[in-house]
């Protein structure tokens, strides 16, 4: 089932076990993104091993403290495992300690792009270009090659800072490779090739948070595309709302479905599309019918969208009441279009209907918006400052 969603329109969170980093050359990206995920994530930091000058007991103790700390502040709850040190070698093993000691795997683990320290990629800042390879510098390197890799319970996305190359991808790729990670791993670029770190940037690694934690899946660049994957993008599309209405041909009855796929056509002459499933009982009846009203819902309207898309809908069709053109419609949607039929276009498991617009019905209502499964109003942006 997908999570309901909270008042402010945002899938339930559950808790981040956040990793920090002490390296002060890194790019601290962790603070905005931790402030961006918002109140409904609950952040539990947990100490990073202790610096490799001190004097080291084994990993298996360091990691085990660590997953101790770790499970006495999950209580149960699903999580995701966020490193920010390079390479991410902490939050790996503080994954496998926490599953080896009966707890529930992570939803996912992001960790700071980060290779190998001998990586020799053209443009790291760093990189060897000799053939001896080079002495580890920081605490997370004994973590960096287990003797006994086990598939990763969890997926994992590498978050890259600006300076990070491309080329170094690769290097990422392996590295997890060699810890078991049994999927390709997702790269996420924070930031800009002149090394910004922006606020669009910031709300993307904390939406790919959010969507973690609330159960949705991650999904690596180059995906191959099934019905559930391209069913998951389009669901990424923000659209609004329509109840499409008319009256059946031959028995005169109020008819309507509930409709996303509704856009502009072209602005001369004005023409708009509605597309209808070719499988629903209301396709024969749209594709014939000489004219047809689109109904824009209201924010408060999320009801009325349910109602005529359900198999069911004849009780919601019968209180539709007579309006322009003498079609069923909703009086008090956001705004009502009338359209002539002009063409019936096929598409695949839907047919596409072309209407040439007639009259226009406007009310001053925030419109109700369809986004990732659940119901949405718009909300306006401030224009950006001039450059």
């Amino acid at each position: 089932m997908n999570p309901q969603p909270t008042e402010d329109g945002e899938p339930p969170a559950g808790k981040l076990l956040w990793i920090p980093c002490r390296d002060e050359t890194v790019p601290h990206i962790c603070r905005p993104v931790l402030d961006a995920l918002g109140a409904g994530t609950e952040i539990l930091a947990v100490p990073a091993p202790r610096d490799h000058d001190e004097p080291r007991t084994t990993a298996g103790e360091d990691t085990d403290a660590l997953a101790a700390r770790a499970a006495s502040g999950l209580d149960g709850a699903h999580y995701a495992v966020y490193d920010c040190a390079p390479g991410g070698a902490t939050g790996y093993a503080l994954t496998r300690a926490l599953v080896a000691a009966g707890h529930r795997s992570p939803r996912h683990l992001f960790v700071s792009a980060g290779p190998s320290a001998d990586c020799r990629c053209p443009g790291r800042a760093g990189a060897v270009d000799t053939a001896e390879p080079r002495k580890p510098r920081d605490s997370y390197r004994p973590y960096a090659r287990p003797a006994d890799p086990v598939p990763l319970p969890c997926p994992v996305t590498a978050i890259a800072d600006p300076r990070q190359p491309a080329a170094c991808e690769r290097c990422t790729d392996a590295l997890w490779a060699g810890r078991g990670a049994a999927a390709p791993v997702t790269h996420l670029r924070a930031g800009t090739a002149d090394q910004r770190l922006g606020e669009s940037h910031v709300r993307r690694v904390a939406g790919r948070m959010r969507a973690a934690l609330a159960g949705e899946p991650v999904r690596p660049a180059g995906t191959p595309v099934t019905r559930e994957v391209f069913r998951e993008a389009m669901s990424r599309v923000a659209a609004p709302v329509s109840v499409v209405t008319t009256l059946g041909p031959e028995d005169g009855r109020p008819r309507a479905f509930t409709a996303s796929a509704m856009c502009s056509l072209s602005e001369e002459p004005q023409l708009l599309l509605v597309c209808v499933n070719r499988a629903g009982r209301a396709h024969d009846v749209f594709t014939a019918a000489d004219r047809f009203l689109i109904n824009v819902l209201t924010h408060e309207q999320a009801g009325v969208a349910l109602a005529f898309a359900r198999h069911d809908r004849a009780r919601a069709e019968a209180e539709l009441v007579p309006l322009e053109g003498g079609l069923p419609g909703l009086f008090d949607a956001s705004a009502r279009l009338l359209c002539a039929r002009v063409d019936v276009l096929p598409g695949g498991d839907h047919s596409i209907l072309v209407g040439r617009l007639e009259t226009v019905t406007l009310l001053d209502e925030t419109p109700l918006i369809h986004y990732r499964r659940n119901w949405h109003h718009p909300v306006a942006v401030p224009a950006p400052p001039s450059p």
